[in-house]
């Protein structure tokens, strides 16, 4: 850390001295104060732009010259809401979307030239193995063949990334012999730059940022080789062919010149950095703390949480790490602000028992998903653990809850599902909807196929509804001119 000049101190002792004795200052005073952090930061800056040039010239980076200390405090202005999920739970009522929105509208995916970069290989389940990011003005599908960007109108882009090795048909990724764009670490975007991380194997992994040129005619072919890693588009900020203990799961943009790498339970405890922000030189500039780290886990085996919490709200990076309550806003480039505290009471799941498989969670709820826009937070949780063997036994409760943030006020939806289930969809008749993303102009989406759209409209559910002949038509009518794998991807507003 770097230590206070003594004009700084100066003036420390200075207001100390004035407090103490009941005094405001006096107009000379004020401007003395002015004075000194006038000059204290333009020495600062001067300081600043003299490392940045050594840097450019040497190639070496002043690592920590400017680190930060961590600050968690709560504004006693704004303490942050606490969200009672059990206290309300008996606040149940049927909601359905036009509660949250007034309208909805489907963005059908183009084929691109390699038409594997859509292949999904749970296209005939609701939940995809592919995601989907947005800025509002262009989006992002990420599957297990790499990073595909369209307009906001479907219209394929570019293909940002093919990945071709150490990917099989079945949608299995085998690790020692991949190259390329992980779809289990979700890309980013912010000010129109692309951030994501790229893998070779477990030799290395590079955190990239790309910023989009201009439209990419559809008649571009794919390249047929794999190329060699000088060709991945866009900036490199961080090598862990260098630095392997920076690992991490996620990578964010919080500013022009500032980025974040965030990590999971598991990788945290190894790291001990919950998250950490770097400048555009890539020099750290804050190192948040893991608290109760995962140390010397003795089982065999890891118990993968099914939450991860980060998102942009307000331009701002909002964060929940597993097995913790609070949800933070990182206000950069050394503040969490803590905004949200999710309280299960006597069901909640601490960290120890929710990543020991051993650890029965039959009467434990844990969070499955978290969205939020102006008005409402969109909180979806589960009732035991969610994985093949307990959906099989039907012994998993999924639950959703809408909060209102202006009210202060919690809804359940009435009843609990077997499987993740939105929001009866009365805009349109059309398939229930729950948010698996938000964009910075507040709409929500999620990525369906056109099986599932398909599915629906041969369900008993669509034909025993209640909906007008004229909606029930207009959705067979979508749904017919759809194949199996097409990628649809429903906005709600």
């Amino acid at each position: 850390m770097k230590k206070i000049s003594s004009s700084i101190l100066i003036f420390l002792m200075l207001l100390n001295v004035i407090s103490c004795h009941h005094n405001r200052l006096k107009t000379n005073e004020k401007e003395l104060a002015k004075e000194i952090l006038i000059q204290e930061k333009t020495k600062q800056e001067t300081e600043k732009t003299v490392l940045e040039k050594e840097s450019s010239e040497t190639g070496t980076k002043s690592r920590g010259s400017f680190r930060k200390k961590e600050i968690r405090s709560v504004d006693p202005q704004k303490p942050p809401a606490r969200i009672d999920i059990i206290g309300k739970g008996n606040n149940a009522r049927k909601l359905k979307l036009s509660d949250v929105a007034s309208s909805i509208r489907y963005v059908k995916l183009q084929t691109p030239p390699d038409t594997a970069l859509l292949y999904d290989p749970y296209f005939s389940h609701n939940d995809l193995n592919s995601y989907i990011r947005s800025d509002g003005e262009q989006i992002i599908l990420q599957g297990i063949f790499g990073l595909t960007r369209f307009n906001m109108q479907g219209a394929y882009q570019e293909t940002i990334w093919k990945n071709e090795r150490g990917v099989m048909a079945q949608g299995k990724v085998y690790l020692d012999n991949f190259y390329g764009v992980l779809h289990s670490n979700p890309v980013s975007i912010l000010n129109g730059n692309i951030y994501f991380s790229f893998t070779d194997g477990l030799s290395s992994e590079q955190f990239m940022k790309y910023k989009p040129e201009t439209i990419i005619n559809i008649s571009v072919p794919t390249q047929p080789e794999v190329p060699g890693p000088d060709s991945v588009k866009g900036e490199i900020l961080l090598s862990t062919q260098k630095r392997f203990q920076d690992r991490f799961n996620w990578v964010y943009g919080v500013g022009s010149d500032m980025w974040v790498g965030i990590n999971n339970k598991l990788t945290a405890g190894i790291s001990g950095s919950l998250l950490v922000t770097y400048n555009k030189l890539g020099d750290t500039v804050c190192q948040f703390t893991d608290y109760n780290r995962i140390i010397n886990f003795s089982q065999p085996n890891y118990r993968i949480p099914e939450e991860f919490v980060n998102y942009y709200y307000d331009g701002l990076l909002t964060i929940k790490q597993e097995f913790n309550d609070t949800v933070f806003r990182l206000i950069p480039p050394n503040r969490l602000l803590p905004v949200y505290v999710i309280d299960f009471g006597k069901y909640k799941v601490n960290y120890e028992e929710g990543i020991n498989p051993k650890f029965d969670l039959s009467e434990k709820y844990l969070l499955y998903s978290f969205h939020e826009t102006n008005d409402f937070l969109f909180i979806r949780y589960n009732q035991n653990h969610y994985n093949p063997n307990n959906i099989k036994k039907n012994s998993v409760k999924f639950y959703n809850v809408l909060f209102n943030k202006r009210q202060k006020s919690l809804y359940h939806q009435s009843g609990f599902t077997l499987l993740p289930e939105g929001l009866e969809n009365d805009l349109d008749g059309g398939i229930p909807f729950w948010p698996e993303f938000i964009t910075p102009q507040g709409e929500m989406m999620k990525l369906v196929s056109g099986r599932v759209l398909k599915d629906y409209i041969n369900s008993d559910n669509f034909k025993k509804s209640t909906f007008s002949e004229e909606k029930k038509q207009k959705q067979i009518s979508m749904a017919s001119g759809l194949r199996p794998t097409d990628m649809i991807v429903v906005i709600v507003k």
